[in-house]
């Protein structure tokens, strides 16, 4: 047989959506990894749709929700519609309801306690009976706090409250068109939460390969194959052929590591949280206290200077950390939102920094931020004076 001769390079190389040879075969890697993150997480290749990045993911998820299929430019999202999240969400998320809001969509946002928790309790009663949406992320990007997903949603699937106030049958609650829809933001999970669609109950889930070791540009969307969202251009697959093999991979490889990485790294944070908090003793740890209720790789405090002048210092000694949410500088303009809303003062929140480990991580990287830490500290402390 003669060589294959290519002649659609307008289209470009491993183009999924072409009929020929070429086109059928990027389509079926992708199939592939449909296939072993669906086996991963529990759920089947057609609940699995891969996106760009994480923010590109919350965006589909939330607004797919709200989507009518037949409305004007004017009236795109539906009105007197009602969704609960929480104040600490990732900016991605809290930016799509601020935008939901100014078209019509009620948003109640919940108010997590000192640690960041938020309760069961708290949703049941911000139920409405137009509520449409709850999005809760799994664990907090910038605290570590680990939410109780699997009771939220088990009280939607069984809470009478909501079924009677629409005059519905109790025991008809589960059905799809009666309860609120449950997303959560998963991206902080892989590799360090267990991933079970089934069993944390969720409609929807938000991922982003770059958050577990894989490729920038991709990410991945569960959406469960029974509930039905308005025809919308949100919802829409848009992923590399090479980026989602990649993907793949690391997602197998933190998973298949995730019980013996969270044992290493759980002890590695407390000894961490730890030494800090005894070499400095202004220092405050934001967040649940050690070994409860985050995940393992989180520590973030309150110093006594500046975060951006602490993340400057330690960026001139080989450490690399962060002032508030990594993703954009402006996350954290006028102080952390997550911060604040576990009760912090602005001041406060303006000098928090956050350290996540991970795989390359060990006990001596640790030890030497925390012999340089009071060092930097104490050369600034006359300097940068705070309450």
């Amino acid at each position: 047989m003669r060589k294959r001769i290519f002649l659609d390079y307008a289209a470009g190389v491993n183009n999924p959506n072409a009929l020929y040879l070429e086109g059928r075969q990027a389509n079926a890697k992708l199939e592939h990894v449909r296939k072993t993150i669906a086996g991963i997480i529990s759920a089947a290749p057609d609940e699995i749709i891969l996106t760009s990045w994480g923010t590109e993911t919350n965006s589909q998820a939330i607004k797919s929700v709200f989507s009518q299929t037949k409305a004007s430019p004017s009236r795109r999202f539906s009105l007197r519609k009602h969704a609960i999240t929480t104040q600490i969400e990732h900016r991605s998320v809290l930016n799509v309801f601020e935008e939901l809001e100014n078209n019509g969509v009620e948003v109640t946002y919940l108010k997590p306690d000192n640690n960041g928790l938020i309760s069961a309790k708290q949703v049941q009663d911000a139920l409405r009976p137009n509520t449409k949406l709850i999005s809760i992320s799994y664990a907090n990007n910038e605290i570590g706090t680990i939410q109780p997903i699997k009771e939220i949603s088990r009280l939607l699937r069984t809470n009478p409250f909501h079924a009677h106030s629409l005059g519905k049958n109790p025991q008809s609650f589960h059905s799809e068109q009666v309860r609120p829809l449950l997303h959560s933001d998963c991206v902080q999970a892989p590799g360090l939460l267990p991933l079970n669609m089934q069993s944390l109950g969720l409609d929807m889930a938000s991922f982003s390969s770059p958050k577990f070791g894989g490729p920038g540009g991709i990410g991945f969307l569960y959406k469960r194959r029974k509930i039905r969202l308005g025809s919308s251009p949100e919802m829409r697959e848009n992923a590399s052929v090479d980026l989602a093999e990649k993907m793949c991979h690391t997602f197998e490889e933190a998973t298949t590591k995730r019980e013996r990485e969270v044992t290493r790294l759980v002890k590695l944070c407390d000894y961490f949280i730890a030494g800090v908090l005894n070499k400095i003793s202004q220092a405050k740890l934001n967040g649940p206290p050690a070994g409860e209720n985050r995940i393992a790789n989180n520590a973030n405090f309150v110093f006594p200077i500046d975060a951006e002048l602490l993340v400057l210092e330690l960026d001139s000694a080989g450490v690399a950390c962060s002032a508030g949410a990594a993703c954009s500088s402006a996350d954290c303009e006028g102080g952390s939102h997550v911060i604040m809303a576990i009760g912090k003062t602005k001041s406060e929140a303006n000098r928090s920094v956050r350290f996540s480990l991970g795989g390359e991580t060990s006990k001596s990287d640790l030890d030497y931020v925390i012999k340089i830490l009071p060092k930097i500290i104490n050369k600034h402390t006359n300097l940068w004076q705070t309450k």
